[in-house]
């Protein structure tokens, strides 16, 4: 009868002990849920960077020079390939310088100054070297310009120093000219018809001196 009493008892201490709660004494589990992070960016309190545009620098076109004549002014004037010479209107000084008595080849020399008038024109007249048609006399004449001819050379550039270049160049040149004085103290002629290979002329009667 003790054993069994005994038994009794430690059954009871063992019940009271454990209770009948099922929940008593249990720890919740920790809350392991948590919102999902943000996708979105999160708002800039910076206000954004100004950005500066530069207008392109201006671009200046310059229109390309005019091709005129140079002395195409009045004292040189020119239409569909016919010069018209002032010579009155010269401002540069007109050389002259006579034949050399006791030159192998004597002529008579007389031109512009391009420097000055912007283009140039000269005769060359060749007495008793240089072409065996004239010897030097006044009178009136073919321009011809080559050893079996009058030995009367024209040349002309109507622009100077430009690129056009002597229209006389090829010794072509024809034309008439009358001396009016010819002499160690100066030249004086007329010219008139002048027509050079490339088509331009000199129609004149144009007075030069010298």
């Amino acid at each position: 009868m003790k054993k069994l009493a005994a038994l009794a008892l430690g059954l009871a201490l063992i019940a009271a002990a454990c209770g009948d709660d099922d929940t008593a004494g249990s720890t919740a589990p920790a809350d392991t849920s948590q919102a999902p992070a943000s996708t979105e960016a999160p708002a800039s309190t910076d206000a954004p960077a100004e950005t500066t545009t530069t207008a392109p620098p201006e671009t200046t076109t310059t229109a390309p020079p005019e091709t005129t004549v140079a002395g195409d002014d009045g004292v040189l004037d020119h239409a569909d390939g016919a010069y018209t010479i002032d010579w009155d209107g010269l401002e540069g000084t007109v050389f002259f310088f006579p034949a050399a008595a006791g030159a192998d080849d004597p002529f008579f020399f007389l031109h512009t100054d391009p420097a000055v008038d912007g283009f140039y024109f000269s005769i060359e007249a060749y007495t008793t070297g240089y072409g065996t048609a004239w010897a030097g006399e006044l009178g009136t004449f073919p321009i011809d310009c080559s050893p079996g001819g009058t030995g009367i050379c024209v040349h002309f550039d109507p622009d100077g120093p430009g690129p056009i270049g002597d229209l006389g160049e090829d010794f072509l040149v024809a034309g008439d000219v009358e001396f009016v004085q010819l002499d160690g103290e100066g030249l004086v002629a007329v010219v008139s018809n002048v027509t050079f290979t490339d088509g331009s002329t000199i129609p004149g009667p144009l007075t030069v001196s010298g």
